[in-house]
């Protein structure tokens, strides 16, 4: 009996060490398929990472490649303006109101033609050229001079030298030698009307272009393009 009892004791034993064995088994593999699956998760963000990297490179080579062509563009353009009809080209195709008063006003080289000087006076007037359209009180007239209340200076005006309290004309080129300047739509009854937001002033420093003149009494109003 004692006998049996052993044996049965020794198959329970085994049973269980074979159990433990078993559960060790399983865990070694779950270890290794977990192992396995990190591994290859790895490699993929790894390769997903050189892939990101070399389109990341790939995108660096174009960029700078459009940066070659753009300075490249902004070299040849920069020679053509440094001749007389290069310069001349340059200020026309701005359409800009300060780009004709800084060519018409340019001293040095390239040279600015006198020819041009007058197409970049009529060119201002035109609409299609940008720039802001006012009108401001500019001083009280004495004769053909700005006697009193003066808030501009006339430093241009075609095939003449005028001073600095010369009555301005249409056509003259202005500069706002006092302090920023309010502005006004336009002129009527003697006066401005509909004043300008601040964003329109005319600034000081700032030059302009003559399109009108009128008075009322001594007081002399202009309209002007900067």
């Amino acid at each position: 009996m004692k006998r049996i009892d052993d044996k049965i004791k020794e198959i329970e034993k085994k049973d269980k060490n074979s159990r433990v064995l078993y559960i060790i088994i399983v865990l070694l593999i779950a270890g290794f398929m977990a192992y396995a699956l990190s591994s290859e998760k790895t490699k993929k963000e790894q390769g997903e990472t050189i892939v990101g990297q070399e389109k990341t490179i790939e995108q660096q080579l174009v960029d700078l490649e459009a940066k070659n062509e753009e300075l490249k563009a902004t070299i040849t353009r920069l020679e053509k303006s440094q001749t007389p009809i290069g310069f001349w080209n340059q200020t026309d195709e701005a359409k800009n109101t300060s780009a004709y008063i800084n060519y018409i006003l340019h001293t040095g080289k390239p040279e600015a033609k006198e020819e041009y000087k007058a197409l970049a006076l009529e060119n201002i007037a035109k609409e299609d050229t940008k720039g802001k359209t006012v009108w401001l009180f500019c001083g009280r007239k004495s004769g053909d001079k700005i006697s009193s209340d003066r808030v501009m200076e006339v430093i241009y005006r075609k095939d003449e030298t005028p001073s600095g309290d010369t009555l301005p004309i249409p056509g003259d080129l202005i500069e706002n030698n006092t302090s920023n300047r309010i502005t006004y739509r336009s002129f009527s009854g003697g006066n401005v009307t509909g004043q300008n937001n601040d964003s329109d002033a005319w600034k000081r420093g700032n030059k302009a272009q003559v399109l009108n003149v009128e008075t009322a009494g001594t007081a002399v109003f202009i309209q002007i393009k900067f």
